[in-house]
C-alpha cells in the first residue's frame, strides 16, 4: 500500500483528542492562576488525562501505520476505532469519574483497552 490513509485518520483524530485534553487542562490552569503542578485535584486529573494520551498514542499511531503499510488496512479501522473509543473512556473515567482500577470502570476499560489493543498491534507487526 502506498498511502496511509487510515492510521493518517487515526493520527488526526488523535492529535485533536490531545489539544482539547491540554485545553482543559489550561483553562483549569488559568482558572487557578497556577502556572505549574499544585494540589488541585481537578487540575491534577486533567493533567494525567492528557499526559497518558500523549504517553499511549504516539506508539499506536506508530503501529497502525506499519500495519497498513503491510496491508492491514481493516484491521488498522478495528484497532484505530478501538483505542480512540478506549482513550475517551479513559479520560472520562479519569476526569468525571472517583476512583481507580475496578471502582473506576471507565478508566479501567479505557486503560486495558488501550494497552490490549497495542499489544495485539504490536503482534502483528512482529508476525
Amino acid at each position: 500500500m502506498d498511502d496511509l490513509n487510515g492510521s493518517a485518520l487515526y493520527a488526526g483524530i488523535l492529535t485533536i483528542m490531545a489539544v482539547a485534553l491540554a485545553l482543559n487542562t489550561a483553562f483549569r490552569r488559568m482558572e487557578l492562576k497556577k502556572e505549574l503542578g499544585g494540589d488541585d485535584l481537578t487540575l491534577i486529573k486533567r493533567s494525567r488525562a492528557h499526559g497518558n494520551l500523549i504517553e499511549h498514542a504516539p506508539l499506536m499511531i506508530i503501529l497502525l501505520m506499519l500495519m497498513e503499510y503491510r496491508g492491514s488496512e481493516f484491521f488498522v479501522h478495528i484497532f484505530g476505532i478501538g483505542f480512540i473509543l478506549s482513550r475517551i473512556s479513559h479520560a472520562y473515567g479519569l476526569i468525571a469519574e472517583e476512583g481507580m482500577g475496578p471502582d473506576n470502570l471507565p478508566r479501567m476499560i479505557g486503560a486495558l483497552g488501550s494497552w490490549g489493543l497495542m499489544i495485539l498491534a504490536a503482534l502483528m507487526c512482529i508476525f
